[in-house]
Parts: C-alpha cells; structure tokens; sequence
C-alpha cells in the first residue's frame, strides 16, 4: 500500500493506492474533483480505479469536491451515518470553537459561508464503527472517533497506519482539533486513538505524526485534562 497527500485547498486528501486499485481519504474543498484526478493520474491510474472516496466527516473541506469525484469516477462515497444530516444542506458548518479566537473565527466563516456551498449528497455507503473496508478491496476499517463532529471517522490500516480526520492535528504541534462538537468526545476519541497503538497517523490538517508524537499528546491530555 502507498499513500499519497494532497492538500487540496484547506484540508489534505490522501491517496491510498494498492495493487486493487484507489481509495480516496476526504475529497477537499469545492472544485478540487479535477486536480485529485489528475494526481491519481499521475500515480499511474485512470478515474475508473478509484474503489471508495471516504469522506471522514460533512465538512467543507472533506466532503466539498465528494459529488464530482463520484461523478468523474464512479467511485461510492462512504460517510458515517451521524454526519449524514451536514451533507444534505449547502450551509457552512463550523462547530463551537475550541478557544475564544477560534469560536470569534468560525462565527465570521459561517457568516461567510454563503460564498462557498456545499454540493449536497447523501452517501452511498453508511460506515459504522470497526466496519471493515476489504469489500472495497483495502485491509482497513472505519474507527468511529467522535467530538469533533458526531460521525467523525479514523480508517485504519492492518499495515498500522492511521488517518485521523480531524480528530487530531498537527499544524504548529499534536493537538485537539480547533473546532468541536462535543469536547468529552473529542478527548475519549484521542484516547480511542492511542489505544490503536498505530504506527503513524495522518491527519487532515498538518504533517503526519509517529507514535511517539501521539504518546507525548496523550500525556499531556491525561495531565492537563480537556485542554492542550
């Protein structure tokens, strides 16, 4: 298996190819359909061997480009049923802010979200927590890793890789994501997380991290409690 990041605009995509064909991990900001094909292109692929664009939660910048993927390559999308309910309006979604300059931020981008709507959808395949993915053809299956979103997903790897979504990221350092629904989640799902003992994790949003990145985030989650 072999990945591929993209950042496509505000958010990473990955590309995560093996001798069965493509799944796509998050499908980035509106008008990026065509850009994503073309580096899968460039890994030596056509449109049609794209096998499952999984979307890890209904945000913009996951799910934006979600319906023109499909449509350029006939690939499913794959959601988890609780986020089911962002996807089928075209509103901008941001959820409490994790600090007071985050929630200021996120009230101007909502304000602004006209500007940008989501190409709405509902997903072909509704994910489920531990749901296997080998029917699309990949040894992984979906994690259910709640807070910052109800639905939010991780996908695992058999190989220990592990994509986080949004629940963990690494812009400046490992952290909380700056945006959540539900903080208690947010901080069992990190634990979730660190229970996988994943050799690496991708995160939308910032670098890759290794285990040891993960051990000293989780240790400082378990001393200072909710916050990092």
């Amino acid at each position: 298996m072999q990945i591929h990041t993209l950042f496509t605009g505000v958010a990473n995509t990955f590309i995560v190819e093996n001798s069965r064909g493509v799944m796509l991990v998050d499908a980035g900001m509106p008008r990026q359909a065509r850009r994503i094909v073309n580096a899968i292109r460039a890994r030596g692929h056509t449109p049609s061997d794209v096998r499952l664009i999984l979307v890890t939660h209904g945000h913009i910048d996951h799910a934006g480009s979600a319906v023109a993927l499909k449509k350029l390559t006939g690939a499913p999308i794959a959601l988890h049923r609780a986020d089911a309910r962002l996807v089928v309006t075209p509103n901008l979604k941001i959820p409490p802010g994790r600090t007071r300059a985050t929630e200021t931020l996120g009230a101007l981008m909502r304000a602004a979200g006209w500007a940008m709507p989501l190409e709405t959808f509902a997903p072909d395949v509704a994910l489920d927590d531990g749901q296997s993915l080998r029917d699309f053809g990949f040894a992984a299956r979906a994690i259910h890793t709640p807070g910052h979103t109800a639905g939010s997903l991780s996908v695992l790897c058999d190989d220990g890789a592990l994509f986080v979504g949004d629940a963990i990221l690494n812009l400046v350092h490992v952290a909380f994501p700056l945006y959540w629904e539900d903080a208690p989640q947010a901080r069992a799902s990190a634990l979730k997380i660190h229970a996988l003992k994943p050799r690496v994790c991708y995160t939308a949003h910032g670098r890759a991290f290794d285990a040891t990145e993960l051990e000293a985030f989780i240790a400082r989650v378990k001393k200072l409690e909710i916050r990092d």
